[in-house]
Order: C-alpha cells, then sequence, then structure tokens
C-alpha cells in the first residue's frame, strides 16, 4: 500500500512511518518543518491518508485532508491506523495523564532484557533506543503510549493496559472536564477483554474511582506507596523523583505478570536515564546544572519541580516556564500558580497559542505572575529568548540550578545557554 502521512515530522508519526516502511509499504509524507502543507501533496494512487490529531478544521495540513476527500482517498487519524496495525498484536498500552513516555520506556527496555524483542512505539526520544522514537522488533509484542487526547486510545484494543493516573487535561477536547474525562477512561478501560490485565495506581482517587464502575472482567493488579503489593522499589533508580517511583512500580507489576524475572527489570531499571525532555541534563553554565523537561501541566511541574528540589537541595532553584495553549492555562490557573511553590525563581513566557486547537482567551501570563506572587515573591514574565538568556548568564553560578520546562522550544534557552560559553 501507498501511505500519506500528515505532519510526518510528529514524534509518534516518526515512528509509524519506520514501521510501515518496514512493513513493506510506501510512505510519502508532510510537515511544517519540512515544506509545509498543500493539496498537491495528495496524488492519485495513494491508498490511505492519516493524519494527526493537531491537524483539524483552520490548521495548515487540512487543506491535504480536504483535498484526499475530493480524489475519495479515504482519510483517518494516526490513532485508527495504530489500532489497524496493533489488532493482531500482543499489545501492552500505557494510559494516563502523566508518566507515559517514561513508563512506556522502561516498560520496552525491560522487555528487551527479557530477550521478548517487542516493538515499542514512544512518545519521545529515548537514547537507549538509539534516541529514536521507535524500537522495532520481531515479536509479537508491542508496547506503546495509549493518550487520551481527542479521545485518541478508544481506538485501540490492548490485552493490558497500565494506567497511570488520571486528573483534568486537555479541556479542549473535554469541555465537560474532569467528569467527562473519567468517562473516556472507563470506556476505554472496557475495551479489555475477560482475560486482559489493568494494571493501575492505586495512590490515584480518580483510577479508583473508575476502576470500581469496569464492566470487563479483566484482572485488575494495583500499584503505588498506599496498596498492599508493588508499593516500593527494592533499588535505586538513576532518575529522580517520586512520581518516577511510581512510574517502576508499575513496571514491576508489568514483569511479574508476564513472567519476567525481578533481578532483570532492576539491572534494567537502574541503568535508565530517561527519554528526552524528562528531566535531561543538557549540560551546565558557569557551574549550574542546565535541566529541561516536558512537563506542561500543573501536576507534571509540581513532581519535576520536586524532584529537582530532591536532586538539589542546597542550591538556588531558577524555572523557566513556556504556557501551553489558552484553553488549558485559564481552567488551571490556580493550579499553575500553586505548582511553582518550591521555586526561587521563576520566569514565565507569554502563552503560546495552539493553531487549530485553541483560541485566545482573557487570561494571560502576568495573570499567573499576579497568583504566584500572592504567596511568595518569586515570579516576572519576560519575553524573549534573548532576554531571558542575558539575564540568566548574570544569575547562574555553581550555587544555582536551571529547569526550562514546557512546550518543546523552551529548551533553546538552555542550548543558546551553552552555545555562548
Amino acid at each position: 500500500m501507498k501511505y500519506h502521512l500528515i505532519g510526518d515530522h510528529g514524534v509518534s508519526m516518526r515512528g509509524i512511518k519506520k514501521y510501515l516502511e518496514l512493513l513493506g509499504h510506501e510512505v510519502t509524507g508532510s510537515d511544517l518543518k519540512s515544506g509545509g502543507h498543500s493539496a498537491t501533496n495528495i496524488a492519485p494512487g495513494i491508498d490511505l491518508v492519516v493524519r494527526t490529531s493537531a491537524v483539524s478544521p483552520g490548521s495548515p495540513g487540512w487543506v491535504e485532508v480536504e483535498a484526499a476527500e475530493k480524489l475519495g482517498i479515504k482519510v483517518i487519524k494516526r490513532s485508527e491506523l495504530i489500532g489497524e496495525l496493533t489488532k493482531d498484536k500482543k499489545l501492552i498500552a500505557i494510559s494516563g495523564m502523566h508518566g507515559k513516555t517514561t513508563t512506556t520506556a522502561m516498560a520496552g527496555l525491560v522487555m528487551i532484557g527479557a530477550g521478548l524483542d517487542p516493538t515499542v512505539l514512544i512518545g519521545e526520544e529515548v537514547r537507549d533506543f538509539d534516541s529514536d522514537v521507535i524500537r522495532l522488533g520481531r515479536s509479537d509484542w508491542f508496547v506503546f503510549e495509549a493518550c487520551e487526547y481527542d479521545r485518541s486510545f478508544l481506538d485501540f484494543y490492548p490485552k493490558i493496559a497500565i494506567l497511570t493516573n488520571i486528573e483534568a487535561e486537555h479541556l479542549d477536547t473535554y469541555p465537560g472536564g474532569l467528569p467527562e474525562i473519567k468517562e473516556a477512561f472507563l470506556e476505554y478501560l472496557n475495551h479489555l477483554p475477560d482475560d486482559g490485565v489493568i494494571i493501575a495506581c492505586g495512590d490515584d482517587e480518580n483510577v479508583r474511582e473508575v476502576l470500581g464502575k469496569l464492566q470487563t472482567k479483566a484482572k485488575v493488579i494495583e500499584y503505588g506507596f498506599t496498596t498492599e503489593k508493588y508499593n516500593r522499589l527494592c533499588f535505586d533508580l538513576a532518575v529522580p523523583g517520586k512520581h518516577n517511583q511510581l512510574n517502576a512500580l508499575a513496571v514491576v507489576a508489568l514483569a511479574d505478570h508476564i513472567g519476567i524475572d525481578q533481578e532483570i527489570v532492576k539491572e534494567v531499571l537502574e541503568k535508565f536515564h530517561g527519554a528526552h525532555r524528562r528531566f535531561e541534563l543538557k549540560g551546565e553554565y558557569k557551574g549550574a546544572d542546565l535541566i529541561d523537561d516536558y512537563g506542561h501541566h500543573p501536576t507534571e511541574i509540581k513532581t519535576t519541580i520536586a524532584a529537582l528540589v530532591e536532586r538539589y537541595p542546597d542550591k538556588k532553584k531558577i524555572v523557566v516556564f513556556w504556557p501551553h495553549q489558552y484553553k488549558r492555562i485559564k481552567p488551571l490557573l490556580d493550579e499553575f500558580s500553586q505548582a511553582f511553590d518550591q521555586a526561587d525563581e521563576v520566569i514565565i513566557k507569554p502563552i503560546y497559542f495552539v493553531p487549530g486547537r485553541d483560541e485566545v482567551l482573557d487570561v494571560s501570563s502576568e495573570d499567573l505572575v499576579a497568583k504566584i506572587n500572592q504567596e511568595k515573591d518569586l515570579a516576572k514574565v519576560m519575553g524573549t529568548d534573548e532576554g531571558i538568556v542575558e539575564y540568566l548568564k548574570k544569575e547562574l553560578n555553581p550555587d544555582a540550578v536551571l529547569l526550562t520546562i514546557g512546550i518543546p522550544p523552551v529548551y533553546k534557552i538552555a542550548d543558546k545557554l551553552l552555545e555562548s560559553k
């Protein structure tokens, strides 16, 4: 078959492209990062067009969807394709608002270490996968992230599901808030067959509520600090933070279920240093470590800063945050304002507008700074990377540590500091 992928430079789409090519298919693609989108990219002979969830009416890639429809070429979402590709696989899907990427990487690496030779499709580059987003295996095992955004996970039917947490997120696609989100997770988990397995974080109140309403007879295995089993690690992780301990506990439970020796789990996870943009050490400037992280939700920010405190308890913690999407910031403004409590200084960029998914609402980074400073005067808005870099050049020293956190371009601040050395 001949496939055309709209948004083929996206993390997941890059992995899918490699997988399709491994299966012997011809694949073309387009992306804003590689020449943009055009109706001329869609030509007779293409059998199927696949779009990311980010490609929606009003976004630049939609012109190719319309062109395909005019030619009578079927268009499906990325998640629908993954569902089709994995329907006959031993599918292990990792879902939840936070921790999917790290847990997927950990699970994949442990299974590789056990000789199970899985295919692992992940939401970020992993050094252990040669800094790629996919590890192509030859067995029937397939491990990947089942994202809740746009209800994509409803296209998947795993045999084993790991559920890390549930809370208010992606409110642009869940206007009903947390109740609507929990209903979607319940529908997804009920996809599991009666002989399937759900490995879920018992520490999470919303997870427990959803588990209490299941219709599937799939086996439920709970992990977490408050659960009877799988409640503590018997080894140390290289990556800091209690959230990473929880991610590892999920994998310990998975390994136990599928028969992997726990010594293999220990050996693999002790050496795991995380995925790209997950508490990633970029380098150091004037003796200050530069850490970068993807976190863009209040819970992710709070847990990442807690990990920063754990790793650097005696250093001044400077955080640069780039907020992402007005539809996320406005309803969670109070939660965002409380996420920086353990930082010593916070620099916030103007809110990033997401074309095709967002709308400019009556909220700003200045509003967030004002709320943060009600408790402790530590935050300010700075508009440009150049201004932030020049400021940090004067502030960073061996007694400080920098965390850049938020949407991907924020890491360029650390890059510019390193380039100026």
